[in-house]
């Protein structure tokens, strides 16, 4: 049986290329709760891993390092995802709906 971290692992691995999903969609799918999918992603080692696409449900990065911040906001953008002036992400134009 998988463990809990490795559940939110292959989860975030489905989200495709260009797109995001909120901390609360993940704990949805996997039967937790939305901190302890921080958790796991914060306590990641593999870097295949596309942590970077996992974002609040307010549509911004939560994340509390200012370098861990940029990095993951310069990552969506090479991804093509787009932030508006207030820094947040348009979930109807880049959410992940939970298909692969």
């Amino acid at each position: 049986m998988k463990g809990l971290h490795e559940k939110i692992y292959e989860t975030v691995k489905q989200i495709p290329f260009g797109k995001v999903a909120s901390y609360g969609q993940i704990a949805n799918i996997v039967g937790c709760t939305p901190r302890m999918v921080g958790f796991a992603l914060a306590s990641l080692k593999n870097n295949k891993v596309p942590w970077h696409r996992v974002i609040n449900s307010k549509g911004t990065i939560s994340l509390k390092e200012f370098e861990a911040m940029e990095t993951q906001r310069l990552f969506l953008e090479r991804e093509g995802v787009e932030f508006n002036k207030n820094g947040k992400v348009d979930f109807k134009k880049f959410g992940w709906n939970g298909d692969s």
